[in-house]
């Protein structure tokens, strides 16, 4: 009872929150790309610059997020500062609450539906509203407000700018869970922040190899293009030999901007994860109802595709978050604890605060191999809660998302289907055998892939190219199938392809 009193309680906020309509009509293929693209496009504005701070922001912010930023779309002085971290973090949390029957809910009720979703929304905006919170007082934005010196002891708090900050992060990242809605409604392809993790991951991959924008450099005079690869080519002319090495090794291991070792990775990461889309077991079925009709049941290794390492880095995302708002805030009151949570250094070269020990250290991933060889202990705390918390993960989602082996089993009934050389009653134990076993498998060789590339320096592009990649295979196999199901009529198809 406690769960419906719970859901009851959100009663009160149905009238009170925006909500997406569901459509009343099926949708047509036409319309769902058209809300697709649409949804994307303003979803790519989140990049604008936040009014209030000064130009270069973005480079000047001491930045404590570098390792979650490319994981979760967070796009620091920027309307996506809060990214995709509120509402993903929320639909776990919903999730896990309704699959271990914390909270209880059956979604084939209207009422229940509905409640269930708006109950999803209204988390997400709390914590939102948490997040910017913790950003405003815990100094974050302080060092780029423009006309405002924190070290000037007479300079006055910029309290309306504050304000200003605060409702432009969390007002656009409500808007954000509505365009997030709007998939989950049923009008785009796929899931909303699937889609929108593999639109901002590609986005950002193209930039960061040919960006052409000049960008200065912290604490120093010397300017370089953002791109990586656009800053090699120019690092190469005029031919100065006596500077080749140098400007050679700085495409590879600079800080403050992208460099071809994230890009390398990303792209082994990129190619690692497509050919493990192709790893699957295939139990030859056959029809009970038509004699001579034999097929075959794929059965992937990523049966659970990238969802279980995004609910693992989700988790340490909010702890390091978190995290890094308690250690300002107990900085003041107590060091001593402050200290032992964790301990934030400034990197002048490249504006970021790296954690140099405290619980949080040992929560974070090394930023390169030689810090990987320093500190052992830390690769193995990481290491190890990302593969737990994923393997975890996807046995418990393969249970509650309706592809369990008995949810397989019981449509294999109702079609009127069955695994050939075994009996109707043994199509459950058969793929008891083999679902479990290829969902944890896919997420530990997938988790294993993600560590790899932090440990390499990934700085969380790697992983971002993982979701990403995962997440277009399954946006794409949703339109192909909507496509066929239209019959390949499509207004889009005849205006650029022609009419057949």
């Amino acid at each position: 009872m406690a769960g419906f009193r719970l859901l009851e309680v959100i009663h009160f906020f149905l009238p009170i929150l925006p909500e997406i309509e569901t459509p009343t009509d099926k949708l047509s293929l036409d319309e769902k790309i058209i809300f697709t693209i649409g949804s994307g496009l303003i979803f790519l504005i989140s990049q604008l610059p936040l009014f209030g701070l000064v130009s270069d922001a973005q480079l000047k912010i001491n930045d404590p997020f570098i390792p979650i930023r490319s994981i979760f779309a967070l796009e620091k002085g920027t309307l996506l500062e809060l990214g995709l971290l509120p509402v993903i973090t929320s639909a776990f949390i919903w999730q896990i609450a309704a699959g271990s029957r914390f909270l209880k809910v059956n979604l084939s009720y209207r009422i229940d539906r509905e409640l269930y979703q708006t109950g999803q929304k209204l988390t997400a905006f709390i914590l939102a509203i948490a997040f910017g919170t913790g950003l405003i007082l815990s100094g974050y934005y302080d060092d780029v407000i423009h006309g405002y010196n924190p070290l000037d002891s007479s300079s006055a708090k910029p309290l309306w700018t504050y304000a200003l900050i605060f409702g432009q992060i969390v007002g656009w990242n409500w808007l954000v869970t509505l365009l997030v809605e709007i998939f989950d409604k049923g009008y785009g392809f796929g899931s909303g922040v699937l889609c929108f993790v593999t639109l901002q991951v590609a986005t950002n991959l193209i930039r960061d190899i040919v960006g052409l924008e000049i960008v200065a450099l912290p604490n120093s005079n010397k300017t370089e293009s953002f791109g990586a690869v656009t800053n090699f080519v120019k690092n190469l002319y005029p031919l100065n030999f006596s500077n080749i090495s140098a400007n050679f090794l700085n495409s590879f291991n600079r800080l403050s901007l992208p460099n071809l070792t994230q890009f390398y990775i990303s792209l082994a990461t990129i190619l690692v994860t497509i050919g493990l889309q192709n790893f699957r077991t295939e139990l030859p079925i056959r029809s009970t109802k038509v004699r001579g009709m034999n097929n075959v049941f794929p059965i992937r290794l990523l049966y659970t595709g990238a969802l279980p390492i995004f609910f693992a880095f989700a988790v340490i995302a909010n702890i390091q978050i978190a995290g890094f708002f308690l250690v300002k805030l107990l900085s003041i009151y107590s060091p001593f604890a402050a200290s032992i949570l964790g301990s934030y250094q400034r990197d002048s070269k490249s504006a970021t605060l790296n954690l140099s020990n405290g619980i949080l250290f040992y929560l974070s991933p090394p930023s390169s191999l030689v810090q990987a060889a320093l500190s052992p202990i830390r690769v193995v705390t990481y290491s190890a809660t990302i593969i737990l918390l994923s393997c975890w993960f996807a046995q418990f989602w393969s249970k509650i998302s309706g592809s369990a082996p008995k949810d397989i089993a019981k449509q294999f009934k109702d079609q009127g289907i069955s695994i050939a050389g075994k009996r109707d009653v043994s199509v459950a134990k058969e793929l008891s055998r083999v679902i479990p076993v290829a969902s944890v498998s896919g997420a530990f060789v997938l988790a294993a892939l993600a560590i790899a590339s932090e440990i390499f320096g990934g700085f969380g592009k790697g992983v971002g190219a993982i979701v990403g990649v995962s997440s277009a295979f399954g946006v794409l196999e949703e339109f192909m199938l909507e496509w066929q199901q239209s019959g390949g009529a499509s207004q889009f198809q005849n205006a650029f392809g022609g009419a057949q």
